[in-house]
């Protein structure tokens, strides 16, 4: 009888040792997999696993609709597009797409890609960390297929001129074609 209370409670540490564990281990939407992961903050999410492979391969083929927007600060004064100018920056997605055309036929729909450009607002009341004042602002990418959501990408970037928006709407494309 001793022997089973001894089983029981030895069961019983193990058991809330593991659980508390697998709670504490969630994993951060932060991604780190690529060379551009590790000089930028990007966060990335797969919500279509089944659809994955097929928005890589129609935007493989240049079947995609790009939709775009910005998203300018509230509290202080826009700086950033005097500078930045959607159409050029549409221009740099449809090249980092154009990257890795291949010549395979399109079996189904145009992917949407849908970015916008966000201005961070240093001024914002709700930002209290240094840390959320350091970057210039983010490019956020949703690709959907068949109107259904299937990834997000968000990529920072820290130049207020935009100077550096090229390489992270590079990065954008190169998270979805490597994932």
């Amino acid at each position: 009888m001793k022997y089973i209370y001894t089983l029981l409670t030895l069961l019983l540490i193990v058991g809330i040792a593991f659980f508390s564990f697998q709670g504490n281990s969630k994993k951060s939407g932060k991604a780190d997999r690529i060379a551009c992961h590790k000089k930028s903050v990007v966060f990335e999410k797969v919500y279509d696993e089944n659809q994955f492979e097929k928005v890589k391969n129609a935007l493989y083929t240049g079947a995609y609709k790009l939709t775009s927007r910005v998203q300018k600060s509230v509290y202080m004064k826009t700086r950033m597009f005097e500078y930045v100018d959607l159409k050029d920056v549409d221009k740099l997605v449809e090249n980092a797409i154009a990257q890795y055309k291949k010549q395979i036929p399109n079996t189904g729909n145009k992917v949407g890609v849908d970015y916008y450009i966000y201005e961070n607002d240093k001024a914002d009341p709700g930002k209290k960390t240094v840390k959320s004042k350091l970057y210039a602002g983010y490019l956020h990418f949703i690709f959907s297929y068949g109107g259904k959501k299937v990834y997000a990408v968000q990529v920072d970037f820290m130049d207020l001129e935009g100077k550096d928006i090229d390489k992270s709407v590079e990065c954008a494309i190169k998270s979805l074609v490597t994932l």
